[in-house]
C-alpha cells in the first residue's frame, strides 16, 4: 500500500525533471533563435543599405535619369541597352553621345564608373549588352564583331532619333578590352565616332601586327594588365602615332583634325581598369575634348570630381553581406525542422593523421584541383578553335571538363595519399556509402529543404535588386545578376555538373581536415576549423595566384586565356565562403549536403553571371 505513493512520487520527479530539460532546450533553442534573428535583421539592413547606395550613386546621387532599352535591330536580333541622360546642371544642347562597350564576359552594368561619370558631364550614354552577355539572349560568335559594332550603332541611332535634344551626329565611343575589337568597326559606318577611348586593349592583332587606327584615339592601359606590358602599351602608340619615341601622358596630333593620339597608363591590372579613378579620368577628359571641343573642358564638371567609386563599395559589401547571409537562415530553417525533417547525423570515422602529413596531403589536394583548373581551361580553349566545343563556348567546355576531372583528381589523390579504407570512410563522412537507395534519397531530400530555403533567400533580393519591373539598373553585385532567359536553366545544369566535384571537396574536408584531433588546451572547435581553412586555401591560394600571372604568357595567343585565370581568383573567393559553409554545417549539422547544394548553386551562379555561355 506504500509502494504507490513512492511510484507516483517518483514518477512525479521524473516528469518534472523532463519538463525542466525540456524548458531548459526551449530556452536555449529561444536566445538561439533571436540571435539568429538579430543576425539576420542586421545582415538585411547592411544589403539593403548598399542597395541603396548602389542604386543612388548609379543616378549621380540624383543629377541622373536611366532607361533600359530593348530594340530590335533586325529580327530576331534583339540589342539591351540602358540609356544615361543627365537630368540637372547646365546642359548642352543638342548633347552628343558616348557609346560604352564592357568587354569579354563584362556587361553594360559593368561599365558604370564610365556611364555615370560621363552622363554627369553633358553626355548622353548609351551603355549596351555585346550579344551573350548580360540580358543578350544571342549566342556570343567572339569572330562577329561587324555584326555586333551594327547592333551598338542600332541603340546610338534609335536614341539620336528618339531622344529630345540630342545631337543626330555627334558621338564617341568608350570600350573595355574585347570591347574595342567592335568599337573600331564603327570608325567605316555612314556616322563614325568623332573620338575613341580605348581601356585595356592596344588593338594587337599578333606579335607586331595592329589594328589600324582610327583617329582621335585614347590607349587607357593598367601598369599591371595581365594581357599588356608597359613596353607593349608605348609600341602601340608608337606604331598609332608614327613616333618611334612617343611616350605615356603625351598628345600627339590635333583632336580639330582627327589625328590626335594617347597613351594613359595607371597602377591597376586589367579586370580593375574598368573602375581605376585614374584611367576613368583620362577618358572622359579625352572625351570631353574630342567630342564636345577642347575649350568646354573648361566649363564642366572637374573629371577628377568622380562619386561612381561609391557604387563600387556598395557592389562589394552588398555581395559579401548576401552571401554570408545564407549561414544564418540556413541555422534558423535547421532549428525549426522537427528532428524527423532533420538531415540524419553522419559520423566521422577517419583516423586523424598527423598535422604535417594532413598539411601535405592537402596542399598536394589544393595543387591537383588548381592543375586540373588550368588544363582545362586550356583544353577548353583548343577545342572550341577546332570545332569540338560543347556547348559551343570554351568556357562552358572549360569547366565541365573542370568539374568533371576535379573529382575524379582529388578521389584518385586521396585513394593514392590516404589508402583506400581511409578514403572510403572520408567518402562515408559526407554520405557516400553502401546503404539502401531510398535512404540516399531522403539524405538529398532532407539537405534539400534546407538548401532550398538558403538559395531562395538569396533569389530573393537577387530578384528586389534586379528584375526590371523592380528596379533600373536592375544589379547589384558587379558579377553575379538575376539569371535571365536561358542563363535561368544553365545555372542548374552547372549546378547539378558541380555537385560530385563539391561532394568530393566535402569528403576532403570532413573525412581529412575535421577528422577528431585531440587538441591540447581548450576550444578545440574553434582549432579545427582554422587548421581546416589554412590546410585548405594556403596552397591553392598561392597556386592560383602563380596561374593568373602566369596566363600573361599566353595574351598573345588568347585574351580569354586571361580571364580564365582571373575567373579562377573569382572562384577562389566563392570557395572561401563555400568551404565555410561545408565546415559549419559539418560541425553544426555533422551533415555537409546543405552546403553541397548551396555551394554547388552559388558556384553555378557566379559561373553563368561572369561568362558568355550561351
Amino acid at each position: 500500500m506504500q509502494v504507490a505513493p513512492y511510484s507516483s512520487f517518483r514518477q512525479i520527479v521524473t516528469f518534472m525533471s523532463k519538463e525542466r530539460t525540456s524548458s531548459i532546450i526551449q530556452a536555449v533553442y529561444l536566445m538561439k533563435r533571436q540571435t539568429l534573428y538579430f543576425t539576420i535583421f542586421i545582415m538585411s539592413i547592411l544589403i539593403a543599405s548598399s542597395y541603396y547606395l548602389s542604386w543612388t550613386v548609379d543616378r549621380g546621387m540624383g543629377e541622373l535619369t536611366i532607361d533600359r532599352m530593348r530594340i530590335e535591330r533586325a529580327p530576331g536580333r534583339p540589342v539591351d541597352f540602358l540609356v544615361y541622360t543627365p537630368r540637372t546642371g547646365e546642359l548642352l544642347d543638342p548633347m552628343p553621345i558616348v557609346l560604352t562597350l564592357h568587354g569579354l564576359a563584362g556587361s553594360k552594368e559593368g561599365m558604370y564608373a564610365f556611364n555615370i561619370e560621363l552622363a554627369r558631364r553633358n553626355f548622353t550614354v548609351v551603355s549596351v549588352d555585346l550579344a551573350g552577355h548580360g540580358d543578350s539572349v544571342l549566342p556570343f560568335i567572339i569572330t562577329e564583331f561587324q555584326a555586333m559594332a551594327e547592333d551598338a550603332y542600332a541603340a546610338v541611332r534609335y536614341v539620336q532619333q528618339n531622344w529630345a535634344n540630342v545631337d543626330n551626329e555627334s558621338y564617341g565611343v568608350l570600350s573595355h578590352s574585347l570591347g574595342f575589337r567592335v568599337a573600331i568597326q564603327l570608325k567605316d559606318f555612314p556616322i563614325a565616332p568623332m573620338a575613341y577611348a580605348a581601356v585595356g586593349d592596344i588593338g594587337q592583332m599578333s606579335l607586331g601586327t595592329y589594328v589600324d587606327f582610327p583617329g582621335n584615339l585614347l590607349i587607357a592601359v593598367g601598369e599591371y594588365d595581365e594581357m599588356i606590358t608597359v613596353d607593349d602599351a608605348l609600341h602601340a602608340i608608337r606604331t598609332a602615332t608614327g613616333n618611334s619615341t612617343a611616350e605615356a601622358g603625351i598628345t600627339y596630333g590635333s583632336l580639330v583634325n582627327g589625328t590626335a593620339y594617347r597613351l594613359a597608363l595607371a597602377p591597376t591590372d586589367h579586370v580593375f581598369e574598368a573602375i581605376d579613378g585614374t584611367i576613368v579620368e583620362e577618358s572622359i577628359s579625352w572625351l570631353i575634348q574630342g567630342i564636345q571641343g577642347e575649350a568646354q573642358l573648361e566649363y564642366t564638371l572637374d573629371p577628377a570630381d568622380q562619386i561612381y567609386f561609391n557604387k563600387t563599395i556598395a557592389t562589394f559589401t552588398g555581395a559579401l553581406f548576401l552571401l554570408v547571409s545564407v549561414l544564418p537562415v540556413m541555422l534558423l530553417v535547421y532549428s525549426y525542422l522537427p528532428e524527423k525533417l532533420k538531415p540524419r547525423k553522419i559520423q566521422v570515422d577517419t583516423q586523424p593523421l598527423g598535422i604535417k602529413k594532413t598539411f601535405a596531403i592537402s596542399s598536394i589536394l589544393g595543387a591537383v584541383v588548381v592543375t586540373i583548373y588550368t588544363a582545362t581551361s586550356a583544353g577548353g580553349f583548343h577545342l572550341e578553335n577546332i570545332g569540338l566545343a560543347w556547348p559551343n563556348s570554351m568556357f562552358a567546355t572549360g569547366m565541365i571538363l573542370f568539374y568533371t576531372l576535379s573529382a575524379i583528381g582529388i578521389t584518385l589523390t586521396m585513394l593514392i595519399s590516404m589508402g583506400k579504407e581511409q578514403t572510403q570512410k572520408a567518402f562515408a563522412s559526407v554520405g557516400i556509402q553502401h546503404l539502401p537507395w531510398k535512404e540516399h534519397l531522403n539524405d538529398i531530400l532532407k539537405a534539400l529543404l534546407i538548401a532550398l530555403i538558403g538559395i531562395s533567400w538569396l533569389l530573393a533580393w537577387l530578384a528586389l535588386c534586379g528584375l526590371p519591373e523592380a528596379m533600373q539598373p536592375w544589379i547589384l553585385i558587379a558579377l553575379v545578376k538575376w539569371p535571365v532567359s536561358v542563363r535561368g536553366i544553365n545555372t542548374v545544369i552547372v549546378a547539378l555538373i558541380a555537385v560530385p566535384y563539391l561532394v568530393a571537396d566535402a569528403a576532403w574536408i570532413r573525412g581529412l581536415l575535421l577528422s577528431k584531433r585531440e587538441w591540447s588546451g581548450g576550444r578545440g572547435e574553434i582549432k579545427t576549423v582554422i587548421f581546416a581553412f589554412a590546410s585548405k586555401m594556403a596552397v591553392a591560394s598561392l597556386l592560383a595566384v602563380f596561374v593568373v600571372f602566369g596566363t600573361t604568357a599566353l595574351g598573345f595567343i588568347a585574351g580569354k586565356m586571361v580571364l580564365l585565370g582571373l575567373l579562377l581568383l573569382l572562384i577562389l573567393i566563392v570557395s572561401i565562403l563555400t568551404n565555410a559553409m561545408t565546415i559549419w554545417t559539418a560541425l553544426k549539422f555533422e551533415n555537409t549536403w546543405p552546403a553541397i547544394i548551396v555551394s554547388a548553386f552559388m558556384f553555378a551562379l557566379v559561373a553563368v553571371s561572369s561568362l558568355p555561355l550561351i
